[in-house]
């Protein structure tokens, strides 16, 4: 591991803020891990816990009281849920999205107690990220792109109507909000909020053209640098997807409970084949799909699950673990990542390591990580009649799908590589400290 600056023997401090609690944490609070949830902070954060060049230090907002505490090499400061904020939520309220000045200035009052050289947000989901924003810090402040829910909003419903995926009679009756419309206020709310944190911040991480080409569109002078993510350690080290060891004409699909991930689409696909694949079979790895329908999007999967007599065809798995997970991916034919809009969809890069043959949609920062013809193929948002001749031809060519299943994993182990992500980081940092406050524009090469 090379050091920042070998002149300077006192170790970088960097202060991290998190929207999950890291698993660390989460065992000295007696809680447990978040499953499936930032495996990509964790696993950067376990390496860079290693260096003796580094002082990390996690802020997270944890629930019910504040704490301070050191574990494993890492100090952490949990903050509690702002009382506010909850009840709102409760509520279900588009309301919790607006921060109060107090909230910012408790995680300001962090930054001035723990001195960091760097503070490096971690997404722009939250609003951490506006304590450089509200003039609270003048301290160098990366932000690390997730999703953007400026972008995000606009793709909430899908290509549904909203009265497809309306809430309970009970909602409607009393005009709460449903889960998808709570949801789609909560990031048209918060949009403003993350523009504000990308125009202020001092440099940007991200992954994709697309994540760059949005912050670029907020910023045209960001200064920005693509660090990828490090994937769960099963699926580097799982065996390869082999043509002769999968169930033909099997679908894995690991997604959301929201319009926004598209499995409506994957169906109609499958409705589209079952003529001509009489044993096609889907199997969706995702909490929230449980029976009673836990929002409208759900009761609509169940409904059209129903209408069109998939029951056969479709499993639903409930949520997974990592070798449950690299088990399906071994046995499918092909996956499908069939969601409207993603920025580097993990669920999707997972797969690819693993080097099942993938099909996903052509969306937001798709593009960037599956390469067409070559690691993958792809289809245009909601489009389940092009998603089907993907599907059919997959199904057809075998030399195409092992073909793609093999360079796909090859360029996936190349691109998530955790001593690679870790020198991409490590030079973010080294320039945090040094040419952050030019105003120079960096063009991002994919």
């Amino acid at each position: 591991m090379t050091p920042i600056d070998s002149s300077n023997t006192a170790p970088l401090k960097v202060l991290w803020f998190t929207n999950i609690l890291m698993p660390d944490a989460c065992e000295h609070l007696g809680r447990a891990p978040q499953a499936g949830s930032g495996w990509w902070m964790v696993g950067l954060l376990n390496r860079l816990k290693k260096r003796t060049d580094l002082r990390i230090a996690v802020v997270s907002v944890a629930g019910f009281r504040d704490g301070h505490f050191h574990s494993d090499g890492v100090e952490y400061f949990t903050l509690r849920q702002p009382l506010r904020r909850a009840l709102l939520r409760r509520l279900r309220s588009s309301a919790a999205a607006a921060p109060s000045v107090a909230e910012i200035e408790r995680y300001a009052s962090i930054v001035r107690n723990w001195d960091p050289d760097i503070i490096h947000v971690h997404g722009t989901e939250r609003d951490c990220g506006l304590i450089k924003a509200w003039g609270l810090t003048e301290k160098p402040v990366i932000i690390s792109i997730q999703g953007l829910m400026g972008a995000y909003q606009r793709k909430a419903f899908g290509d549904l109507l909203p009265h497809e995926v309306r809430g309970s009679w009970l909602q409607r009756l009393t005009g709460v909000n449903s889960d998808t419309l709570l949801r789609w206020k909560l990031s048209r709310q918060h949009a403003p909020l993350e523009e504000q944190i990308i125009r202020s911040a001092d440099l940007i991480l991200g992954r994709t053209e697309w994540d760059y080409a949005w912050a670029w569109a907020i910023r045209p002078n960001l200064k920005y640098r693509r660090v990828d993510e490090i994937m769960r350690p099963e699926f580097l080290t799982a065996d390869a997807w082999r043509l002769e060891n999968c169930r033909r004409h099997q679908i894995f699909c690991t997604t959301g409970n929201t319009a926004l991930k598209g499995l409506h689409v994957l169906l109609e696909a499958v409705l589209r084949l079952r003529s001509t694949y009489p044993n096609i079979a889907v199997t969706v790895a995702s909490s929230g799909f449980e029976t009673p329908p836990s929002n409208g999007y759900v009761r609509f999967i169940h409904n059209m699950i129903h209408r069109e007599e998939l029951q056969a065809a479709v499993t639903f798995l409930g949520w997974t673990d990592e070798e449950g997970l690299t088990k399906q991916l071994q046995r499918a034919h092909c996956y499908v990542m069939p969601s409207f809009v993603e920025n580097s969809s993990n669920a999707l890069q997972e797969a690819m390591l693993v080097g099942v043959p993938v099909v996903a949609t052509a969306c937001g920062g798709t593009p960037t990580i599956v390469d067409v013809g070559r690691t993958g193929l792809t289809f245009p948002p909601g489009d389940a009649a092009v998603l089907a001749l993907r599907l059919h031809r997959m199904f057809q060519d075998d030399d195409l799908a092992v073909r793609l299943g093999a360079q796909a994993r090859i360029i996936a182990r190349e691109r998530q590589d955790p001593e690679r992500v870790e020198a991409q980081l490590m030079s973010a940092y080294r320039e945090a400290m040094t040419a952050v406050f030019t105003s120079e524009v960096t063009h991002a090469h994919f």
